[in-house]
C-alpha cells in the first residue's frame, strides 16, 4: 500500500479534489486553450500563488502507444523551447506493465531565486492520452540551486512513484466550465 499515492474524490455537483503526497488539492482553474486543462492547488494557494501545483491535460489526439510517444516528445520539446532543462525523459511501465512516458524538467529562475520543477507523466487513459504534471517551486534567497538539488534528491522518487500509481479522474467527468 502506498501512503503517498493519490485518491480522487468527486461529489455530485462539487469540484473534485485530489489527495497527492498526503496533501489535498482542489480545482483552481480550468481552460480549454489549446487542450482541456485543469489546475489543482492546495490550501489557500491559487494558480497565481502556488508552491506546488497538480495539472491534468486531456489529449484526445493520442490514442495509441506510438501517438503517446510522439506526444511526450512534443511535450519535451515544448519545455526545452521555453528554457526548461530536461533532467530525465524515459518510457516506463507501471506495476501492471502499462507503458507511460515520464519526464522531469527544471526551469531556472535566478531573478526569483528559485527553480520550477515539473514532474510529467504522459499516459493513455480509458479513451485517449492525458498528461499529469506535478510542479514545485523551490526557492531560497541564499542558495536556491543547492536547495533544488536537495529537493530532487529527497523527493524525486516519491513524486515519480505517486504519479505512477495515481488513478486520475476520467477527464470526461471533470468540470468544463472556465473560471
Amino acid at each position: 500500500m502506498c501512503l503517498t499515492c493519490t485518491t480522487v474524490m468527486a461529489q455530485p455537483n462539487a469540484a473534485p479534489t485530489i489527495t497527492f503526497l498526503a496533501r489535498s488539492y482542489h480545482l483552481g482553474s480550468y481552460n480549454q486553450q489549446p487542450n482541456p486543462m485543469w489546475e489543482f492547488v492546495s490550501g489557500n494557494e491559487t494558480v497565481e500563488t502556488w508552491t506546488t501545483l497538480l495539472t491534468l491535460i486531456d489529449r484526445p489526439e493520442a490514442r495509441t502507444l506510438a501517438e503517446l510517444d510522439r506526444l511526450a516528445e512534443g511535450v519535451k520539446s515544448t519545455y526545452q523551447s521555453h528554457g526548461g532543462k530536461v533532467l530525465m525523459a524515459k518510457t516506463m511501465q507501471d506495476a501492471n506493465g502499462t507503458k507511460y512516458d515520464y519526464t522531469v524538467v527544471a526551469f531556472d529562475e535566478p531573478a526569483k531565486h528559485r527553480y520550477e520543477l515539473n514532474f510529467v507523466k504522459a499516459a493513455l487513459g480509458p479513451k485517449n492520452a492525458y498528461i499529469a504534471v506535478f510542479g514545485a517551486w523551490v526557492s531560497d534567497p541564499k542558495d536556491y540551486v543547492a536547495k533544488a538539488k536537495a529537493f530532487l534528491n529527497e523527493h524525486s522518487d516519491e513524486i515519480g512513484k505517486a504519479l505512477e500509481k495515481t488513478a486520475f479522474p476520467e477527464m470526461s467527468k471533470l468540470p468544463r466550465k472556465p473560471f
